[in-house]
């Protein structure tokens, strides 16, 4: 078997599928065919479909039961880079703090500008088995966190809120500010909201 050639074949094939699915979908959605009319007549200036809503792959988050330990692991085995270690998460709201995580966290380039971010896992958590998972939350890329929302909601998403150990609850879309953990010395501000997916997924709406 002339393996290149199957590979070849694949990838131009899948290309191949993958046009066509597009081609059917935006057929069927007026907002899609006006983005396909705007790339038609300016192709440089004009995002893809997905990218026009301003959504995108942001990070996947994993429980860590010791954070160095997880770290060096990702920096050893698969060369990712550490990007910030955070102390805790904060939402300040009408000049009040609302909101206060004393988890700390870190976001790990995995080569390719794509996030692993980790956070130490709970007290009562277990590691691991055919019926837990380690997995916590999908995190999208938004333009627009209000927008995304909303358009979350009205599609079936449920609201999820968190609730820190002190009665705050981050409930929507805020802004967060996630403390650097020395030796970082900036801390990174964002807003950011969770929703509940239909299959019970926890999504957090990353604006960026």
């Amino acid at each position: 078997m002339n393996i290149p050639k199957v590979y070849n074949a694949m990838v131009h094939g899948g290309a191949a599928f993958a046009t066509a699915s597009r081609a059917l979908a935006q057929a069927a959605d007026p907002v899609a065919r006006q983005v396909v009319s705007e790339n038609t007549t300016n192709p440089a200036g004009t995002k893809p479909a997905h990218l026009h809503y301003g959504t995108g792959f942001h990070h996947i988050n994993v429980w860590a039961f010791d954070m160095d330990e997880t770290i060096a692991f990702y920096e050893h085995a698969f060369g990712f880079r550490l990007l910030f270690r955070w102390e805790d998460v904060n939402a300040v709201r009408e000049q009040r703090a609302h909101f206060n995580n004393p988890r700390q966290g870190a976001h790990l380039d995995m080569g390719d500008g794509q996030i692993l971010e980790l956070s130490p896992a709970p007290k009562e958590a277990v590691r691991p088995n055919d019926g837990v998972s380690s997995f916590h939350h999908i995190g999208l890329r938004v333009s627009d966190l209000e927008t995304a929302y909303s358009r979350a909601l009205s599609n079936g998403a449920a609201p999820y809120p968190l609730r820190d150990d002190m009665g705050g609850v981050w409930d929507g879309p805020t802004t967060i500010t996630l403390n650097a953990r020395p030796p970082f010395k900036r801390s990174f501000v964002v807003r950011a909201a969770h929703v509940l997916g239909p299959n019970g997924e926890i999504i957090e709406l990353f604006e960026a």
